[in-house]
This record gives structure tokens, sequence and C-alpha cells, in this order.
């Protein structure tokens, strides 16, 4: 590694998704056999759908409360109510921009300056766009106050951080930011928006439990789900009897297990978070991504029949778990949402899937291992899957029984059998090419829209159109904003995930690092294959640095490399400078996956 590496770890998702267009390079697609012409379609309901995410106003009743549902097709709803002299807003969307586009439509019924910001929970969507709404200088002044769970700033940082680079490709997989606009289509909760820059400012009061609060003559109760989120909570006005809740409840099956990659989601959390709304005297049903549900019975026997759901899959999960099922043979029995749980929109898999939170269920409760032993040390991929097509006959005869699954309207098992063939050979173009052609047939059928993403972004990367280094130099907007505002250490700390520990070996290399303006002393040690960072300065250390922040900043922008600074004395080193080339070439250059269809 050199310093100038970029510096990708341990920064919420919106800022990783805008940095990587640093980390990109323009891909072309190979030569090879032509794609397949599979005809682009959607399942009837697809388009039906997405009617819950137009962009629109509510406004409840004649009540000071406004919802701002996909403001110009940005992916979440804020929610507004109108104070004596000031403005209460619920999540602030996923970027400046996407505040901007609230604000306008908000600027449309009221005047009113913002004076209080309820961030949900810590998923992006809901507080990158604050700064469209407050100034920064109006926060630190008091005149303005953002309120989150306690827990937010360090849900955020864990569930977008070591594991960023990985989820981040996986984000734009599932989404479908990399497919070409004819292709793009709602994701199964949100708008179709994702783009923009951060807006974030940070909580500067939090609630540890349930709280009351009046706020310009609002009553306000806020009350803890930690649902889909840890730092998760809704708020509940009784005056005006309306509720509001974040990402518990959706128009669609929720989304207990997520394909990008995320922690662990309990589904006691999402029926904790319906239970309150029942517990409530409500008439009106908000949420971030909700169209709003109106009237007691209504709601009570919506909301109820979702709850049972959650319920349902979390039950008969365990029970098929108590009775030896592992993931496959669960996935198998969950396969449809049964008919005395059918809730309209609430109860299509249009974001969520059965198929995946069985699984997820079982792994949360029991781990991977599901029972078999031969799991225990299995067949190495690429050799079982050379000793599967020796068997079949070789190579050309696994093509043409794969042909002839496509051909017979099995495109699921054409695409399980060229698995084998690909993974044995990535350059095989003609296997590459049957398989996204069976992955776009698969695609155009599916209704769930995280599914029909992965499906047609995943063809579109065995066809050669683009790899994961292309996905991420597709996601615009440079912003370095978290970088400049997070404690250098923690920058320094996000580099454990990319040491080389196979070459570091035995080797012991420590590094102290002195940000002279801001005064923050710490130290990095290379040891055993690990990298330790502790505050202060270590007495013996081998390379000693001292510089500004904005130098430091500057390189962790890929702006300026390390050995460039110290010869122009921008960076001060102080003991072996061999020790500290060794040290910064421990690193992986690219944290990135190379591949994710391709395997």
């Amino acid at each position: 590694m050199n310093f100038s590496v970029k510096l990708c770890i341990g920064l919420p998702l919106l800022v990783i998704l805008s940095l990587l267009a640093a980390c990109s390079e323009k891909e072309h697609a190979p030569n090879g056999t032509a794609s397949y012409d599979i005809e682009r379609s959607w399942p009837e309901y697809f388009e039906e759908h997405k009617a819950y995410f137009q962009p629109r106003v509510y406004q409840i009743e004649d009540k000071p409360i406004w919802s701002v549902n996909n403001a110009e097709e940005w992916a979440a709803n804020s929610i507004v109510i109108e104070g004596e002299q000031g403005l209460i807003v619920y999540d602030t969307g996923l970027s400046q921009q996407h505040g901007e586009a609230i604000m306008r439509e908000v600027r449309k019924f009221s005047d009113k300056p913002v004076v209080a910001i309820f961030y949900s929970h810590h998923h992006p969507d809901h507080y990158n766009g604050t700064t469209a709404f407050v100034s920064e200088e109006d926060v630190k002044a008091g005149k303005v106050k953002i309120y989150a769970w306690h827990n937010f700033v360090e849900e955020m940082n864990s569930e977008f951080g070591a594991t960023a680079p990985a989820q981040v490709v996986r984000a734009a997989y599932y989404s479908g930011l990399a497919l070409p606009r004819e292709e793009r289509h709602f994701h199964g909760c949100c708008g179709s928006r994702y783009d923009g820059v951060s807006g974030y400012i940070a909580p500067t009061n939090t609630f540890s439990g349930n709280k009351r609060l009046t706020i310009e003559g609002v009553e306000l109760e806020v009350f803890y789900t930690g649902g889909e989120a840890k730092s998760e909570f809704g708020i509940y006005l009784p005056q005006y009897k309306t509720i509001m809740v974040a990402d518990e409840i959706f128009h669609s099956v929720p989304n207990i297990y997520t394909i990008r990659g995320a922690k662990f989601r309990e589904p006691a959390g999402y029926i904790r978070a319906v239970d309150a709304v029942l517990n409530y005297d409500v008439e009106h049903l908000l949420g971030s991504h909700l169209v709003p549900l109106h009237g007691r019975d209504n709601i009570i026997s919506t909301v109820t029949k979702y709850r049972d759901l959650v319920q349902w899959i979390n039950d008969q999960s365990i029970r098929y778990i108590n009775k030896g099922y592992g993931i496959e043979e669960l996935k198998a029995q969950f396969s449809e949402v049964p008919a005395y749980l059918e809730n309209g929109s609430f109860s299509k898999e249009m974001y969520g899937t059965l198929e995946h939170i069985a699984p997820q269920i079982f792994a949360g409760l029991m781990g991977h291992f599901s029972g078999d032993a031969t799991e225990y040390r299995p067949t190495e991929p690429v050799e079982l899957a050379r000793r599967h097509i020796e068997l079949m006959g070789g190579r050309d005869r696994v093509l043409d029984a794969a042909r002839d699954a496509f051909d017979n309207d099995d495109p699921q098992f054409a695409a399980e059998l060229l698995t084998y063939l690909i993974r044995v050979d990535h350059d095989d173009m003609d296997a590459r090419l049957l398989k996204a052609a069976a992955f776009r047939k698969l695609g155009y059928a599916e209704l769930n829209t995280t599914w029909r993403s992965w499906y047609l972004t995943s063809a579109m990367e065995l066809e050669g159109s683009l790899t994961p280094a292309g996905v991420v130099g597709l996601l615009k907007g440079i912003v370095y904003a978290k970088l400049d505002t997070q404690p250098a250490i923690d920058i320094i700390e996000g580099m454990r995930y990319r040491v080389k520990a196979e070459e570091v070996g035995e080797q012991e290399i420590t590094v102290s690092y002195h940000i002279s303006d801001s005064n923050e002393r710490f130290t990095a040690s290379l040891r055993h294959g690990v990298l330790v960072v502790t505050e202060g300065l270590a007495e013996q250390a081998d390379a000693r640095l001292v510089m500004t922040r904005e130098t430091f900043n500057r390189i962790a922008k890929n702006e300026l490399v390390t050995g460039e600074a110290i010869a122009a004395g921008t960076v001060e080193l102080a003991g072996d400078a061999e020790s500290l080339n060794v040290f910064l070439r421990s690193f992986d250059e690219n944290p990135f996956m190379d591949r994710l269809a391709i395997r």
C-alpha cells in the first residue's frame, strides 16, 4: 500500500458510493460469441406496484402534517409537521439534492423555518439531506435540534464499515444502479433515484428510552422499535392521532434479509414496531416508505395481518429448523405467501422474500452448518466443478445440456449447469453468454425488484459489459465530507481489513501519526499479520510521521502521495524510511472484488 490508496473503509454507505469513482477503471466487453437476444418484459403486477412510489405530497386531512413522498422520484419520504413558529421533520432523505427536492415541496405549503429534525434510524436514505433543511451554523448555535437514538452514530459506522467495499458492489447489483436507463426500475420499497452528495449533520440530542416532548406546541411521543435497524424509532402525535414509522412497515413483505448484505435483522423488531402502532389510538399511519393509511379499523386490519406474516415466517422457520431443515430445504419450503396471509401490497414479495428470510433466520440462530458432515471439509469449488464436468461427459456435453434446458424454458437449471463450466474457466464465453441469457429470462420474469436487478446486472457482468470495478465507477459524485470530519485514527483503523497477512507474516513494524493542528496522536502496529491501532504515540516506533490534518486528508483522498509529501516537507518523517515503505506496501491497493457473477 501507499497511504495514497483510497481509504474507503469505515465510512457511511452514501459516502462510499460516492468515493468509489476514484477506485474504478473503464471496462470493455471481451471479444466472443454474440449475446442472445432476450426480449425485455415486465411481470403484470410489477408496473402496478410502482404506483406506491410516485412523487406526491399528502396532507393529512386538514391537519398541519404532510408526507412528502418520493420527491422527484427519490428513494424515501419525509414527514413534516408544522408547529407554532417552525417545522418538525422526520427524516431528511438520501442526499442533499434529495433534501432540496423535499424542501421545494415544503415551501409550497409553509414558509416557516425547520427547528427540529428526527433521524428515524441510521440508513443513509433517512439522514443525508439535512443541509438542505438547515445550516450547520444554526445547528451549532442551538437554533435547530437534531434527534436520534443513542446508538445512531455507532450503528451507522458499524453497519457500513468493515464490509463496505463488498456492500457497495452488492448494493449496486441489487438496486440496478449499473443497468442501462431503459432497464432501470423502482426499488421494491422506494423510488428510483439514489445519487447525490451527503448533506449529513450529526445529531445534537439522543434518546435512550421512550420519551415525550413538546416542540413548537406539538406533542410528540418517541417510541423505540429497533426492527430493521437497531437505532430505529417511531413518533406518535397524540393531538392528531397520527403515527409515523420508518423501515418496518412496507408495501411489501419486509426485507428482513437484504441481498446486498447487512447486519442480522431480527423479525422480533418488526413485530415490536407494529405492536407499538397497534397500542396507540391511531387514525393516520405514515411512513418513510408508505402511502399514508387512514382509519383506525383499516390500519388495525392491515398492520395486524402484516405483523402476523412476520411472526409466521419467523415461527414456521424455527419449526422447520427444529425438524432438521437446512438452508436449501427452507428455501423450498417457503416459496410463497399462504392465501390466509395475503394482504394486498403488504404481502407482495417486491422487496423482501420468504425464500431469503427463512435462511437468514437459520443463519442467525444456528450458523451456516446444516447438519451434513460433508460440509466440514468440502471439495475445493473449482475441483468439485471439474469432477462434475468430467462425470457428465466433458465441457461440450455440459454446454449442450444447458442449451437444451434453456430451450425447454428451464433457465434456472441451465444456469446451474453453466456455473460448473464458468467456475473452471472464467473465459469460457460460450458458457458465460448462455448463462447471461438464462439470467435475463429469469430477471424479466421476476417480480421481486432486487432479484430482477441482480439477475440483469449479473448478466451484464457475464457478457463482459461491466465488472464490479466498472460498477463502482458508475457511482458518481465524489464526496469526501466524512473524511474531513472523521477522526484520523478511525481512517487508519479501517486499514486493518486490507492487511496482506500472507506477506506480513512475522514482521513487526510500528508507525506513529501526529496530526499537528488537530493534535490527533495514534500509533499503527503491524504484527502477526494484523494491524493494531492505539491512541497515543509509541516511544519506540520504527517510523514517526507528523503532518497537518489538511495534508492527511489530501493523502487519504489520493491527491497526494506520502513519499512526495515527505520529499516536499509537508510530512515530517523521523525514523527508518525503509520500515515505512514496507509498512505502506503491506495493504491491498484495491479493496474491491474483481468479480461477483463470474465465479
